[in-house]
Parts: C-alpha cells; sequence; structure tokens
C-alpha cells in the first residue's frame, strides 16, 4: 500500500529559525525555467502568477473553493540551481546550452505535459522562459531537509494526492508568511528539483527573461525530441 500523506498540523510546524538547513536561500541572480501557453483558453505570460486556484497543482496555495483569490499567486518554475553567478544572465542563443540548462528544460517539459504524455509544440503555443531572479529568495525546501518529519508529514506530501498536498500548502503559507515558496523534488523527475512560487516572490523577477521561444523554434528541435524519446512522450 502507498504512503498517505497525513492532514496538516500547523501547531507541528517548527519556528523556522530553529533549523537554517530547513529553508534554501536561492541566490540572486540564479536562472529559473517554465513553459506555459501563450494562446488557448488560459494564456498567460512569462511572468505571470496565477491568481485562479486552487486547481490540479501540487502547491496551489489558494484557499477553497476555486475562484480568483485577490492576494494570492502562484508560479511554477525549476531552478537551475548548478553554479549560477549573481547579475550574470546568459545570452538568449547561450540560455538552453549545457548539460543544467538542459535538465532544467526536461524537467519543464516532463512536468507540464505530464496528463497525455505528449509535447504539444503548436496547440496553444507553447512557449519557454529563462528567467534569473533579482533578489535572493527563501524557499521552504520539502525534500533536502527533514522539516516534513519534523511537521508531522512524509514524501506523500511531494508525490501522493494532491489535493492533500495543497492542504499542506496552504498551511505552510499561512504558518510561513515571510517565505517566497517551497522547492520540492518533482514527483517524476524526482533526482530534480521544482519550486512553486508564491505571490510574494513576485518582486524578484526581472523586468524582461533572459530568454522566451515557443516550443515550435527549431533551437529546441533536438532537446525535445530528445526528452520525448528518453521518457516515453511523444511530440505532435
Amino acid at each position: 500500500m502507498s504512503e498517505e500523506a497525513p492532514t496538516p498540523n500547523p501547531a507541528q510546524f517548527p519556528d523556522l529559525p530553529g533549523d537554517h538547513s530547513w529553508c534554501s536561500t536561492i541566490a540572486a541572480g540564479t536562472m529559473f525555467a517554465r513553459v506555459f501557453n501563450t494562446a488557448g483558453p488560459y494564456p498567460s505570460d512569462w511572468n505571470a502568477y496565477r491568481s485562479y486556484g486552487p486547481v490540479d497543482a501540487r502547491f496551489d496555495p489558494h484557499p477553497n473553493p476555486p475562484q480568483e483569490h485577490a492576494g494570492y499567486g502562484v508560479m511554477y518554475a525549476v531552478p537551475e540551481l548548478s553554479a549560477q553567478p549573481a547579475g550574470q544572465a546568459k545570452p538568449v542563443g547561450e540560455a538552453f546550452e549545457g548539460d543544467a540548462a538542459m535538465s532544467t528544460l526536461a524537467t519543464c517539459l516532463i512536468e507540464c505535459f505530464q496528463r497525455k504524455r505528449v509535447i504539444t509544440r503548436g496547440l496553444n503555443t507553447p512557449a519557454l522562459a529563462f528567467f534569473s531572479v533579482t533578489r535572493e529568495l527563501t524557499l521552504l525546501n520539502l525534500s533536502d531537509s527533514d522539516w516534513l518529519t519534523v511537521a508531522g508529514g512524509n514524501a506523500a506530501v511531494m508525490s501522493g494526492s494532491r489535493e492533500r498536498s495543497r492542504e499542506w500548502s496552504r498551511a505552510i503559507a499561512r504558518r510561513y508568511p515571510e517565505v517566497d515558496g517551497v522547492l520540492s523534488a518533482s514527483s517524476l523527475m524526482p533526482h530534480t528539483r521544482i519550486s512553486a512560487l508564491w505571490l510574494r516572490s513576485q518582486d524578484a523577477l526581472p523586468a524582461h527573461p533572459d530568454a522566451l521561444l515557443t516550443l515550435d523554434r527549431p533551437e529546441l528541435t533536438g532537446i525535445i525530441e530528445a526528452t520525448a524519446s528518453r521518457y516515453g512522450y511523444s511530440v505532435l
């Protein structure tokens, strides 16, 4: 029987200053990547935080019921956690070169298109954005610390019922208003880390992305096809 996450008990959540390992400090200049739709029924932009929620996403902090919630927002993005010097953004032509960036993009694709396991390069005009945060971020680390255990949870918060994960997300956001979001292992790519950036982090976004490319661009054909082949996805 697979493990289930318990209902969160905020009274059991520890004070964060008690252990500095519970939060990851993401340096200014760290690059993040995200894939999003620029057209279709729910178009977005590279720097948009979704205020409608909660939807069927793991770490939405929005209260129920699903609707527009002023003061709430979330952006899911994959941080490139290899060394990234602050203030040294990559040129557009180099932003998706190198092993770290390739792994980051692969994680974005696997996460974004997991429902049907089909990477659609044209439908709804999906795009890839790379951007470097302009200030230090503080993310509660669910995977590389023992915070979940101390707080009475388990790994199913990151890989089990999304509805229960959202209960934890709401409780975390209320208990720790000073954090910018959460950092977690991807349930599909456990060796990589994904972030749910909450509205508090909005002032860390730059005025412009380092790179912004629609998925139908020829520069992305190689990595998209390689990712699909490795993980059993199709490409349309």
